[in-house]
């Protein structure tokens, strides 16, 4: 490996372990890998990272193709908005072990007809927790348990939990992400109370607010550009 590569990866390995110090082992941190070169993915693996994600599904099927020979345990995490057309696609990746945005129980059904690659493939239910147009989810408690339930009687996905995102446009970032936060949580207490399920999984936080997430219970922080560095 050449000087640039050893540098490149120590400094992706020093900005990957100030964030699992911070995390201490409580939370799953997926490193968001979007835009970034697989050879960063590969440096990170090599120190010995496996979770990343991908918003977007072709440059998630693209790299997972590159990386599958040197990286078998590679685990990929889509976590951006998925088209209906995109669907066969992703489900093919074999390293794929769960999407994160599920918003919608008809997306939700047109996934549970198709039969993964990774017959235990775990989903996360995008929830709405802004009042922002862009941002799509799930808002309704009942549909919610519908699509546990449906879930749940599927035998080749797995309920995971719930996954939200803070507002953007906003003057008080911190209140409004805390705010999120605070919903999704105890959306998942109420789920549990209720019975609806016996184990709720929350992703939430990113660079900017993964820090307040933990506050709320995260049990997965997706993180890119404070690994990564800056996309351009």
């Amino acid at each position: 490996m050449n000087s640039e590569h050893e540098s490149r990866k120590n400094d992706l390995k020093y900005n990957l372990n100030q964030i699992k110090d911070e995390l201490e082992k409580k939370t799953n941190l997926v490193a968001v890998s979007k835009t970034k070169p697989y050879s960063d993915i590969a440096l990170l693996y090599e120190v010995g990272h496996r979770d990343f994600g991908e918003n977007k599904v072709q440059e998630l099927k693209e790299k997972a193709e590159i990386l599958a020979p040197s990286c078998p345990e590679l685990r990929w995490h889509f976590i951006g908005h998925l088209q209906t057309n995109k669907i066969n696609n992703l489900l093919k990746i074999n390293q794929l072990v769960s999407i994160h945005s599920i918003d919608s129980i008809k997306l939700l059904n047109k996934i549970l007809s198709k039969i993964p690659a990774n017959k235990n493939l775990g989903l996360f239910l995008e929830v709405k927790t802004t009042d922002e147009a862009e941002k799509s989810g799930f808002t309704d408690y009942d549909e919610i348990k519908t699509a546990i339930k449906e879930i749940q009687e599927n035998d080749c996905f797995t309920f995971l939990g719930l996954m939200t995102m803070g507002k953007i446009r906003t003057d008080d970032f911190e209140v409004d992400a805390r705010n999120s936060f605070k919903q999704l949580n105890e959306l998942r207490q109420k789920l549990l109370q209720d019975q609806v399920t016996k184990k709720i999984e929350l992703s939430m936080g990113m660079s900017q607010d993964y820090k307040w997430a933990l506050d709320y219970g995260a049990n997965y922080v997706r993180v890119g550009s404070s690994i990564f560095g800056k996309r351009v």
